[in-house]
C-alpha cells in the first residue's frame, strides 16, 4: 500500500510538470508566430515601398493614386499642397484653469499625417493577413477608398513647444490689492486676485497627442497645479471697513486760517494720505514727513507759519502741522489702534477737545501708532479748504459691534504766576526791534489745567460703558513781555509849582 501511494504522488507531480511545460511551449509558439507575423508585415511594407503600386480605386485627399508607386505619390505636389493646407488651417484650443488658449498647428509642433497616410494607403489590400486583404479588396471593388489628410502629433515635438509656451500659460498666485483714490465716496479701487497655475506640460503633451491622432479636436483642460491666492477681493473688502473717523476745523480764527499754515496742513495731509500700517507695524508721522527745516522748505514747500514752541507762539517752518497729527490721533483712538507715543501741547488747542491733541515737531515730540489688528489699516486724509476742515478716515477689519467716542472734564486749574516785564528793551531776544513806547508779548500767560478724558463705548446709539482713558496736565505758563520804555514804578512823580507853594 505504501509503495502504491508513493507512485501515485510521483505521477501527479510528473503530470503537473508536463502541464507547465506544455503551457510554456504554447506561449513561446504564440510569441514566435506574432514576431514572425510582425516581421513579415514590416518586410512586406518595405517591399511595397520599393516595388509595389497603389491598388486601383485608392485616393489620398483628392488625388487618385491608382497605379502610382510610393515614390511617385510621395513626390506628388497636389498631395503635398493639400497636406500643408490642412496644417495651415488648423487651430487647437485647450483651457488652463478654465481660460481658453488657441494655438496654430505650428505653435504646437503639429505636422500632417501625409507620410502615415502614404504608407497606409499603399498597404491597403496588399499587407496583413489573408482575411484582411480580401475584405479591403472587396471594398475597392464596390467604391473608391479615400484616405484623409489631417494633422498629426508627435509627443516629443508637442512637449518641446508646450515647454516654450509655459511662461505664457503659467501664472503666479496674486493676492487681491487695493489702490487709494483721491477722494469721493469710493475710497478704494480693488484689483482682483489671480489664481496661480503651473501647467504640467508633459501630461498635456500626451493628452494632446492622443486626442489629435485619434481625430478628436475637442477642447481639453490642461493638467495643472492650481494655487489659490491668500486674499481675494471679497476678503479685502471685508477688511477695509471704515473703523475710525474724525474731522477738525481750521476756520475758527485768523491764525488758524493763516494761508501759510494751511499750506503746511495741505502738505502734511498729502504725506499721510494713503498710509498703510501693516499688522504689528509702528508708524511715525515724523518719520513719514521728514524734517521741517530751511532745506526742506525749498524742496518740499514747507512754509513759515505760527506754531507753538517753548510755550509760546512763534513763526516756524511747518507751523500748523499739529492739526493733522491731532486729527490723525483722534481717528486712531476711535479705531482703537495702539498709541505708542503721543504728547499734548503746552496749552490746549482751539481746534481739538482739551486732552485730545497731539503735538509733533522735528527732532521733538512724535505721534507713533501701532496696528494691533490681523490685517493692514489704511489712513486717508482729506483737506476741504472751502469748509476749512481736515478729515481723517481709517480703514481696516471691523472686529467690533460697537463704536467709541470720548468725553472730558476739567479736574483742576491753577492761576498763572504774575507776568515778567523787561523794560527799556530795544529788541526782543531773537533780535527783532521794538518800536519806542511799544510792548511785545514774548510769551503769553496761561493758567494751568488738568483734564481727564473718558472713553465711551456705544452700541445702537446707547453708551453701555464708560472708562477712564488718560489725564493731560497743561502746566502754568508765566507771561513775559518786552517793553521799549521805562518801568512805570521807577519814574518819579512831577511836582507842580503850585504844589511847591
Amino acid at each position: 500500500m505504501m509503495m502504491q501511494s508513493v507512485r501515485v504522488r510521483l505521477m501527479k507531480r510528473l503530470l503537473l510538470v508536463l502541464g507547465i511545460l506544455v503551457v510554456a511551449l504554447i506561449v513561446v509558439l504564440i510569441l514566435m508566430l506574432a514576431t514572425a507575423d510582425g516581421s513579415n508585415i514590416e518586410e512586406k511594407k518595405l517591399d511595397l515601398k520599393e516595388n509595389g503600386k497603389y491598388l486601383e480605386g485608392i485616393k489620398i485627399g483628392t488625388v487618385d493614386v491608382s497605379g502610382m508607386t510610393y515614390a511617385e505619390a510621395a513626390a506628388n505636389e497636389q498631395i503635398k499642397a493639400e497636406a500643408q493646407a490642412v496644417v495651415d488651417a488648423f487651430t487647437y484650443t485647450f483651457t488652463v484653469n478654465g481660460e481658453p488658449y488657441e494655438f496654430t498647428a505650428a505653435e504646437l509642433g503639429l505636422t500632417s499625417n501625409r507620410e502615415k497616410v502614404l504608407e497606409e494607403a499603399l498597404c491597403f489590400g496588399q499587407a496583413g493577413d489573408g482575411a484582411t486583404r480580401r475584405e479591403q479588396r472587396r471594398q475597392l471593388e464596390e467604391s473608391d477608398v479615400v484616405f484623409k489628410l489631417a494633422v498629426w502629433a508627435e509627443e516629443e515635438a508637442v512637449l518641446e513647444k508646450l515647454s516654450a509656451l509655459k511662461p505664457k500659460l503659467d501664472r503666479l498666485p496674486q493676492d487681491a490689492k487695493l489702490e487709494f483714490s483721491d477722494g469721493g465716496d469710493e475710497r478704494f479701487t480693488y484689483v482682483p486676485e489671480a489664481t496661480g497655475v503651473d501647467v504640467d506640460a508633459a501630461q498635456l503633451a500626451r493628452l494632446i497627442t492622443s486626442r489629435i491622432n485619434e481625430g478628436d479636436y475637442s477642447v481639453v483642460e490642461a493638467p495643472a497645479i492650481i494655487t489659490n491666492p491668500r486674499i481675494d477681493v471679497a476678503t479685502l473688502k471685508a477688511n477695509t471697513q471704515l473703523i475710525g473717523t474724525f474731522t477738525s476745523s481750521f476756520g475758527g480764527s485768523k491764525s488758524l486760517y493763516d494761508p501759510d499754515r494751511v499750506t503746511n496742513i495741505r502738505i502734511m495731509a498729502g504725506i499721510v494720505n494713503g498710509t498703510v500700517i501693516e499688522p504689528g507695524e509702528i508708524w511715525s508721522i515724523n518719520e513719514a514727513a521728514g524734517p521741517r527745516n530751511p532745506e526742506t522748505a525749498k524742496t518740499v514747500g514747507w512754509a513759515y507759519a505760527p506754531g507753538i514752541s517753548d510755550g509760546k507762539y512763534a513763526m516756524e517752518i511747518g507751523g500748523g502741522v499739529c492739526q493733522v497729527s491731532s486729527t490723525v490721533y483722534n481717528a486712531a483712538v476711535r479705531a482703537e489702534l495702539e498709541i505708542v507715543e503721543r504728547r499734548q501741547h503746552s496749552w490746549p488747542s482751539h481746534y481739538i477737545m482739551e486732552g485730545m491733541d497731539a503735538t509733533i515737531s522735528t527732532g521733538g515730540p512724535d505721534l507713533k501708532i501701532s496696528n494691533p489688528l490681523p490685517y493692514p489699516v489704511y489712513i486717508a486724509v482729506q483737506v476741504d479748504e472751502n469748509e476749512k476742515t481736515v478729515k481723517v478716515d481709517i480703514y481696516g477689519p471691523e472686529t467690533r459691534d460697537y463704536t467709541v467716542e470720548f468725553t472730558h472734564e476739567k479736574v483742576a486749574s491753577e492761576k498763572a504766576p504774575p507776568p515778567v516785564y523787561h523794560y527799556n528793551a530795544k529788541t526782543t531776544p531773537d533780535g527783532n526791534p521794538i518800536p519806542e513806547g511799544k510792548t511785545v508779548t514774548w510769551k503769553a500767560p496761561h493758567d494751568g489745567q488738568t483734564w481727564k478724558v473718558y472713553k465711551q463705548y456705544i452700541r445702537n446709539g446707547t453708551v453701555f460703558k464708560t472708562e477712564f482713558f488718560h489725564q493731560d496736565v497743561y502746566r502754568t505758563i508765566q507771561g513775559i513781555y518786552y517793553v521799549n520804555g521805562p518801568d512805570p514804578e521807577s519814574v518819579l512823580p512831577t511836582i507842580s509849582p503850585e504844589a511847591d507853594s
